[in-house]
C-alpha cells in the first residue's frame, strides 16, 4: 500500500525545493568600472557611429580610387573608447595627422595615417606607380601640400556628407603634424572615440585613425540615438532627406548644346577651307534645331536673337520624349 505524507511532510519537501532553486539562481556577474576610463558613449550610440563611419569609408573609398586611379576599399575595423593621453601615446612619430575643426561644434577632429601609406598615394597621384618610402620618415613640404590639394581637402566633404543625418557642419582642415606629442588640443584624461578604418590601396594594407572627443559630440548624442538616424540609414527616406536629395540634383550642372547641323565633307573639301568659305549645312533655313541634354536629345527649337546674344525658342518634344510621356 502505498504511503501517505503528512502535511508536515509536504511542507517540509516545499522548503526544500525552495531552497535549493534559490541555490541555483545565477548571480550577476560583477563588472570592474574603471574611473580612468570611463564609458561614455553608450553601445546604441557606437552603433550610431559605426554607420556613420562605414557610410564615410564608403565614399572616402570611392574619392580615393578616382584620385589615384586604383582600387581602394575601406571598411571600419574598430571603434574603442579611450583617453586623449592614451591615444597619443599610441600614435607613432612621425605620423601624418590632419587637424581640422568641426564648426558648429567646438573641439578638433584628428585622421591620422601612417607616412608611408601617405607617400603611396602622393607617388600615386603624382602618376608614380605607388611605392612606399621604404624607411620611416617625415612627409616633406610639397608632398604634404600635394595631398592635402589633391586629396586631404576632399575627404573633408566626405567626413560632412557622412554626418549631414546628424549635424550639419563645416569640417575645416587646420593644420597637419607629424609629432602626436605636438597636439595639445584637450587634456589628457579627455574622453574620446577612436575609430579606425581598414585601408587596401593594391597589396598595402594600413589603418586611417579618426579620434573625436566626447565633449565635442556632447551636444549632438541625441540625435545619435534619435530614430530618424537608423531609420535613413537603413534606407528608409524621410519627406525631407527626399526634398534635400531633390534640391542637390537641382542644383547639379549640366550641358545643353544646340545642334545647327551637319554634313559630309571630302578629304580634299576639308583641307582646302580657307577663310571666307561657306559651308551647307544638311539642315533647311526654318527648320527646328536639335537641343541636346548631355550626349541625349530632348527638345526641337528655333532660333532666336536675344540682345547681342544668339537663344532658342522651345517648340516641341523630341519624338522619343513625345512617346514616352504619352506612355
Amino acid at each position: 500500500m502505498d504511503e501517505i505524507l503528512s502535511q508536515q511532510e509536504i511542507d517540509e519537501l516545499i522548503r526544500q525545493a525552495t531552497v535549493a532553486m534559490q541555490e541555483e539562481e545565477v548571480q550577476p556577474e560583477v563588472v570592474t568600472y574603471d574611473f580612468k576610463r570611463p564609458h561614455r558613449f553608450s553601445k546604441e550610440r557606437v552603433r550610431a557611429l559605426h554607420r556613420i563611419h562605414e557610410q564615410f569609408a564608403r565614399e572616402l573609398s570611392g574619392l580615393i580610387s578616382a584620385k589615384i586611379r586604383t582600387r581602394v576599399e575601406l571598411n571600419v575595423a574598430s571603434i574603442e573608447q579611450l583617453t586623449f593621453g592614451e591615444f597619443i601615446r599610441s600614435v607613432p612619430n612621425p605620423s601624418v595627422i590632419i587637424v581640422c575643426s568641426m564648426q558648429p561644434l567646438d573641439g578638433s577632429m584628428l585622421m591620422q595615417l601612417s607616412p608611408d601609406i601617405s607617400f603611396l598615394l602622393y607617388d600615386r597621384l603624382c602618376g608614380g606607380p605607388g611605392t612606399s618610402l621604404g624607411r620611416t620618415r617625415e612627409l616633406t613640404d610639397i608632398e604634404l601640400a600635394v595631398l592635402t590639394s589633391q586629396l586631404f581637402e576632399d575627404m573633408t566633404v566626405s567626413f560632412e556628407n557622412a554626418w549631414s543625418e546628424i549635424v550639419d557642419m563645416q569640417v575645416k582642415l587646420e593644420s597637419i603634424e607629424s609629432n602626436p606629442q605636438f597636439l595639445q588640443l584637450m587634456t589628457e584624461r579627455e574622453t574620446v572615440v577612436l575609430i579606425s578604418l581598414n585601408l587596401s590601396v593594391g597589396n598595402t594594407r594600413d589603418l586611417i585613425n579618426i579620434c573625436l572627443s566626447y565633449s565635442a559630440l556632447e551636444p549632438v548624442l541625441k540625435q545619435l540615438t534619435s530614430l530618424r538616424l537608423f531609420d535613413s540609414l537603413r534606407r528608409r527616406a524621410a519627406p525631407e532627406d527626399i526634398e534635400m536629395l531633390k534640391s542637390r540634383v537641382q542644383q547639379t550642372p549640366i550641358t545643353l548644346t544646340v545642334e545647327l547641323g551637319s554634313n559630309t565633307v571630302t578629304v580634299a573639301d576639308l583641307l582646302s577651307l580657307q577663310v571666307g568659305d561657306v559651308v551647307t549645312l544638311n539642315r533647311r533655313r526654318y527648320e527646328n534645331l536639335e537641343v541636346k541634354i548631355g550626349d541625349t536629345t530632348k527638345f526641337l527649337a528655333s532660333p532666336r536673337k536675344l540682345g547681342d546674344k544668339l537663344g532658342i525658342l522651345i517648340t516641341a518634344l523630341w519624338p522619343t520624349e513625345r512617346k514616352e510621356a504619352n506612355e
